[in-house]
């Protein structure tokens, strides 16, 4: 899928967008990332944006737009990981949550009114944020939108039907004002 122009600021791990009302928190960026200098590369990019037209069908207020670079989208982790560069794929739940590390985090999500965490580490960087009082946005809880992790899902036998599946339970997490799970 191809990017829109991206706004000035995108790094590999967070790409900001002034204004915006909703934005998704993933784990980390990896060597796509890495190498086109922009957050969700490659298949997590094209999910992503599989996601954002099946979220605006679904709710047109919270996702206004089917477009990524109407939206926030950062990591949990600001730090590029992959096996060939620093031996390993994702950061420890430690490393995620160092004050430091979610003092970034809190920054790059002020303002936002929903917060959208995708994968187990963008979860718990995420609770942490809400039950540390450091982020007020509503927060919906998906597994990651890697393709790997799309076909973890049960309930549908595609990629389109996982993304639906998916939509679906995030819009209903933020219908419900829902905070965990």
């Amino acid at each position: 899928m191809n990017v829109p122009l991206l706004r000035t600021g995108v790094s590999p791990h967070y790409q900001p967008c002034p204004g915006a009302r909703t934005g998704f928190v993933f784990i980390c960026p990896g060597r796509f990332e890495a190498q086109r200098g922009y957050p969700c590369a490659a298949g997590t990019g094209a999910n992503l944006g599989r996601v954002l037209v099946e979220l605006h069908r679904r709710d047109p207020v919270r996702f206004a737009s089917m477009h990524r670079v109407d939206y926030v989208v950062t990591n949990a982790w600001p730090q590029v990981e992959y096996p060939a560069l620093t031996g390993r794929s994702v950061p420890t739940l430690a490393e995620v949550l160092q004050p430091n590390n979610l003092r970034r985090l809190a920054a790059e999500l002020a303002g936002l009114q929903w917060v959208v965490a995708c994968g187990a580490l963008a979860h718990e960087a995420v609770r942490a944020l809400r039950d540390g009082g450091r982020l007020v946005a509503q927060a919906a809880y998906g597994c990651h939108l890697s393709q790997r992790a799309l076909n973890t899902m049960r309930g549908a036998t595609d990629t389109a039907g996982r993304v639906a599946l998916w939509a679906a339970a995030v819009v209903q997490q933020l219908s419900q004002g829902s905070k965990a799970s």
